[in-house]
């Protein structure tokens, strides 16, 4: 009887530890992935496009919802409006991701429509949507020049409130005072080819099938280091643990 007792303990502490695992997995992922390279008023680029396809294709082997703006739909306008139509649909459980390929400058990104005189992409502007958003997770790739001016403290509010969230994840492809270079060699710029390897599976150190936040900026950064010849250096920064994850090739997602 004891016995039997036993193992009808062992049997639901297994359900439980099960049920936890699945529902840990089986969060959605809401995606808005952006790539410019061919400008209508800036001068061109040759990767970023392809940079933003890329980057999709691997979120779409995980989800459904992915938004993919190349060129001249990637205006100010339409990118606010992917991450607001997006996101919205993303619940406290859920993970909303942002990644952007093309020109940066002081205070935000450079969308298709941008000129020399205004139409910024502010981060302050992208903050305030992702502030709004509900999901616990909340990730930004950004492969620009002068990317890591993301991460400098500002007075506004919008950036404030951003800086202290929960659960978000920056990782950007530069310091705020560095290029992002393109690799004429690779399909990719350096730090979107490197970012792609690792989030499917490069930087899997352990080899859970999860890639997590530590391994990715640890695979990444010391790889872009190393092919720029130490001149492009990858941060990552935001209110989360090293062990937070961004990728999982396990079966249950």
């Amino acid at each position: 009887m004891m016995r039997h007792n036993l193992m009808q303990r062992l049997f639901l502490c297994l359900i439980l530890a099960l049920s936890a695992f699945v529902s840990s997995a089986a969060r959605t992922m809401y995606v808005v992935s952006v790539g410019i390279a061919d400008y209508q008023y800036i001068n061109d680029l040759s990767k970023a496009e392809n940079d933003a396809r890329c980057f999709a294709e691997l979120y779409r082997t995980h989800t459904t919802h992915v938004r993919l703006l190349v060129g001249r739909e990637a205006t100010h306008d339409a990118i606010l409006a992917a991450m607001r139509e997006t996101y919205a649909l993303a619940t406290a459980d859920d993970v909303v991701v942002f990644f952007f390929s093309g020109h940066g400058t002081a205070g935000g990104l450079c969308p298709y429509d941008m000129r020399r005189d205004g139409n910024l992409l502010a981060y302050s502007e992208m903050m305030a949507v992702l502030r709004s958003c509900r999901a616990g997770s909340k990730q930004l790739f950004v492969d620009a020049c002068f990317a890591g001016g993301l991460r400098v403290k500002s007075h506004t509010t919008a950036q404030s409130t951003f800086s202290n969230s929960e659960g978000v994840m920056l990782f950007l492809s530069s310091r705020n005072n560095e290029p992002s270079r393109e690799n004429a060699r690779a399909a990719n710029g350096y730090f979107t080819q490197h970012l792609i390897r690792g989030l499917k599976g490069g930087a899997d150190a352990d080899a859970d099938r999860i890639v997590e936040a530590r391994e990715l900026f640890d695979f990444v950064s010391t790889r872009v280091a190393k092919d720029t010849r130490d001149r492009q250096h990858p941060v990552m920064w935001g209110k989360f643990n090293d062990d937070m994850r961004v990728m999982s090739w396990r079966k249950a997602q």
